[in-house]
């Protein structure tokens, strides 16, 4: 039976009695409401993201439990290097959180409060000593995981991967409101034994906002072979369509228009979200433009490898200025793993500009003429970058280089 389907969860079942019962000696107790799933299933940031860094220090780790109040995915969808880990939410207060959240007059902050108690008894069962604790967008993550190991005795530990007040303010809410959620997150990342974030410059916010001191932790990700394709006149942008990464994608559109137009190019551009939703965003699609959603990974890495280049734009717009410094699209690591070239548009303070131009990865455009002669020169040469790509891959997101940063911080004995 799948498991979110169950009605409840016996935190007495062999699998993790087996996990719950070593002897602790700094081990870790997972907290995450991303599904850490397997490879072959397409999902985007933190489902994507967290199977490689569990596997990282899967040794260190005692358990993993889930609360998946955003998305959901069954227990087929999970990494097979992972599932004899984890246990799950029960599906009937899965349900009512999502309700809670539907509906916030009637939330009164229980939807914060229910995850922590249903699995209370579970963490409580584990004899690690730390609590890792996942945190996106939501801040309510934080106080979620605080109160989690303040109920099963254990230190907190958190990853932090996006600016949590930057996406409230970006979503309109009331000053006000925004004043008491970053209270209630200094609270918590004060109170924490360890802060990860995902950038330099999430950690320098971080730092300056709440008064900690968090460690720069790279995403991890494990690099399949790179698909040997004839390439094709054809741009690739993956993953979801946002505000920060709209205005790019129009510009992007508007260049090929011009290089169809001007040079007889028959140039696509290729989306991986539904058609619907990428005209929502981005007005009525032109042509030559393919949106669609790639079922499988493989299929995924095949269309990124045949593409003349990947696209990863970011936000001009001083709005965003907050996300673009700190965040770090998790698109990017299947691009340096599987692009012949990559593009990336932006502004100059922007985290992947920035890190593009330190450590010599081509390339980088910062204007609609640079992109369109970035573009013509791509048609002219057909330039291949994946070895080197790929060795900075391998060399600052691999899974070892992830673990020993963990293990460093935590004080956790190599296995």
């Amino acid at each position: 039976m799948n498991g979110m389907e169950r009605e409840g969860f016996d935190v007495s079942c062999s699998a993790v009695r087996g996990v719950m019962t070593r002897p602790a000696s700094k081990r870790v107790l997972i907290y995450t409401e991303a599904v850490p799933v397997r490879r072959d299933v397409v999902a985007n940031g933190l489902h994507r993201a967290a199977s490689p860094i569990l596997k990282s220090i899967k040794d260190h780790i005692d358990g993993v439990v889930i609360a998946p109040v955003w998305q959901w995915f069954g227990e087929g969808d999970l990494d097979p290097d992972l599932a004899h880990l984890c246990s799950w939410m029960p599906r009937l207060p899965i349900i009512f959180c999502k309700a809670l959240r539907r509906y916030p007059a009637f939330d009164l902050g229980l939807s914060d409060v229910l995850p922590a108690l249903v699995l209370a008894r579970t963490a409580r069962k584990s004899q690690a000593d730390i609590l890792f604790a996942f945190v996106g967008s939501d801040y309510g993550m934080l106080t979620r995981a605080a109160r989690l190991a303040t109920s099963s005795g254990k230190s907190c530990v958190y990853f932090v991967v996006d600016d949590f007040i930057a996406s409230l303010r970006l979503a309109g809410v009331k000053e006000k409101t925004v004043l008491r959620a970053m209270e209630k997150a200094g609270t918590a990342l004060r109170a924490a034994k360890h802060v990860f974030a995902i950038t330099d410059g999430l950690c320098e916010n971080l730092r300056e906002n709440y008064g900690v001191s968090p460690t720069r932790l790279s995403l991890a990700f494990e690099m399949g072979a790179r698909p040997v394709l004839s390439p094709k006149r054809q741009v690739i942008y993956v993953g979801s369509i946002n505000v920060l990464y709209a205005e790019g994608l129009r510009g992007l559109l508007e260049v090929v228009d011009q290089v169809r137009r001007t040079d007889g190019v028959e140039l696509t551009v290729r989306l991986t979200v539904p058609a619907e939703v990428a005209a929502r965003e981005l007005g009525e699609l032109p042509p030559f433009v393919i949106s669609a959603p790639i079922e499988t990974s493989e299929a995924l890495a095949r269309e990124i490898a045949s593409s003349l280049f990947a696209f990863l734009p970011y936000s001009f717009d001083l709005c965003e200025k907050a996300m673009v410094t700190t965040s770090f699209p998790s698109k990017s690591l299947e691009y340096l793993a599987y692009a012949r070239s990559i593009v990336v548009n932006g502004p100059d303070y922007g985290v992947a500009t920035k890190l593009f131009r330190k450590m010599g990865l081509p390339s980088v455009v910062s204007s609609p003429w640079e992109l369109k002669e970035t573009v013509l020169s791509h048609l002219r040469t057909w330039p291949e970058h994946s070895v080197v790509y790929r060795r900075y891959l391998t060399a600052e997101h691999s899974l070892e280089a992830v673990g020993d940063t963990i293990r460093e911080d935590l004080g956790l004995a190599q296995v």
